[in-house]
């Protein structure tokens, strides 16, 4: 096993476990509930994968977190959305 990805928010590790998880990768999530360690970044959820499945986990997470920071208009309504959103909070319309 191999660590891939961390971060102190136990949810955005989760999302990235679900991502993987659906493209049919085994992961492991490990310190969920830790607390108490020598530097805090030693207590952050994080996120594991067999050693052969690295690769694929790596471009999985990249293609994830490139676009974090780009909102998108909905072409229907022409509302701003941010990029955590897959459907229009307006109208309902998807992303294109």
């Amino acid at each position: 096993m191999k660590k891939v990805f961390t971060d102190p928010n136990l949810s955005v590790v989760a999302n990235a476990g679900n991502v993987l998880a659906t493209a049919g990768l085994t992961t492991e999530l490990r310190n969920a509930y830790a607390s108490g360690g020598l530097a805090f970044t030693d207590v952050w959820p994080e996120l594991w994968v067999a050693a052969d499945s690295v690769a694929v986990a790596e471009a999985l997470l990249a293609d994830l977190s490139k676009d974090d920071d780009r909102e998108w208009q909905c072409p229907r309504c022409k509302e701003h959305n941010g990029v955590s959103f897959k459907l229009c909070w307006q109208c309902g319309s998807p992303q294109r």
